[in-house]
């Protein structure tokens, strides 16, 4: 392997299959971490019990990035609707932006999706999070529904939708 190959393959985001429950404490930290840095203060409490209840959902998909930060997507089942899937977190250590590590989980969470046969894919994203809305169109989630409240923060969330 040349000096070139080996950049390249260690520059490029790493993903595994999350482990129940040995990386929930992290993602919720990594949540934690990413919601304080883009709106200043968050519950942090309240945020990390939240994200360890969603761990006892119906999992689709769980992944974490480790490389070249860290990282995690969980992807839900939907029981109202069984030919959706729920992206309920997807979030990168806020030092790791433009990494290419929240496209890589999307893509993950897409592909796997897919290949579990949803036909569609479900999330919701604060509407005025414009770095996370241009993630999912240039994926290609459209706007689905009219925005509603986020039961702890009380922002405004917007539905997007993909067909898988």
């Amino acid at each position: 392997m040349t000096h070139d190959q080996t950049a390249t393959s260690l520059s490029r985001p790493y993903i595994r299959p999350g482990n129940v429950p040995a990386d929930i404490d992290l993602c919720a930290e990594i949540w934690v971490r990413a919601l304080a840095a883009r709106d200043g203060s968050v519950d942090g409490p309240g945020m990390t019990s939240r994200v360890q209840a969603s761990f006892a959902n119906p999992i689709v998909r769980f992944a974490v990035a480790t490389a070249p930060r860290l990282g995690f997507s969980l992807v839900e089942a939907v029981p109202s609707r069984p030919t959706a899937a729920l992206l309920r977190y997807l979030a990168v250590d806020p030092d790791g932006a433009g990494r290419g590590v929240g496209s890589t989980l999307l893509d993950d969470a897409i592909s796997h999706s897919r290949l579990q046969g949803f036909a569609t894919l479900l999330l919701e994203v604060r509407d005025i999070n414009a770095r996370a809305i241009e993630l999912y169109t240039r994926a290609g989630f459209v706007p689905a529904g009219a925005a509603v409240q986020h039961p702890l923060a009380g922002y405004p969330m917007q539905g997007y939708e993909l067909a898988v």
